[in-house]
């Protein structure tokens, strides 16, 4: 995929999980919008989409890992500017959503780098499990099993995304949180890596020690 491609790839990929995310926050947080947010990761899997946790995992497997980390950043980057470009939108259209979102940011930059790397942690090998079962899983309705059961694990759970945390925080931002923010992030980003990589790791040792 070319730069520009996977760029573009990687906005709308970030543009959907904001989309999610304001579902989400429309819903009242009830466990049935947890469900929902997984529409974002059935179209990108399907349409074969950019999404930072979804393809960091496999930074394990890759041969040009160079290349494969030149463009995680460009996904991430991306990301970010979907997320912040539907933040800015919902911002405008639905003022409620901002004041949930305030709560949310509020209490997210709470919590120390050590849980937000432990709680990414566990949101990326959901995310991973999520994603590697559609790849790998033969038939049609049950690639999507995986997607249906991790998405709402780890936003029941309290897991930090760190995609769907661009578009929570960009929206709840106020004066004098950039700074936190940026930590929250890259600890977030951090974890999810970390916790995608669990599962690849586990199959290389396999394979050697058989």
């Amino acid at each position: 995929m070319k730069k520009l491609e996977l760029l573009v790839s990687s906005i709308l990929a970030g543009l959907l999980i904001g989309v999610s995310g304001a579902i989400y926050l429309g819903s009242g947080k009830i466990p049935f919008g947890a469900v929902l947010f997984s529409v974002a990761l059935f179209t990108i899997c399907t349409r074969g989409m950019a999404l930072f946790t979804g393809r960091v995992g496999y930074l394990i497997t890759r041969n040009d890992r160079m290349v494969c980390i030149g463009e995680l950043l460009v996904i991430w980057l991306g990301n970010l500017v979907g997320c912040a470009a539907t933040a800015l939108a919902v911002a405008y259209a639905k003022p409620a959503y901002r004041e949930m979102a305030c709560e949310l940011t509020a209490r997210k930059l709470s919590e120390s780098p050590v849980q937000i790397f432990l709680l990414g942690v566990m949101c990326g090998l959901l995310m991973y499990i999520a994603v590697d079962h559609f790849r790998t899983w033969q038939g049609d309705f049950g690639r999507f099993v995986g997607i249906l059961l991790c998405v709402p694990a780890f936003i029941i759970a309290g897991f930090e995304h760190v995609v769907a945390d661009m578009f929570y925080l960009m929206l709840g931002v106020q004066q004098g949180m950039i700074g936190k923010i940026i930590v929250f992030l890259l600890v977030c980003s951090l974890g999810n890596a970390c916790g995608a990589w669990l599962i690849p790791l586990w199959d290389k040792l396999r394979m050697r020690q058989g």
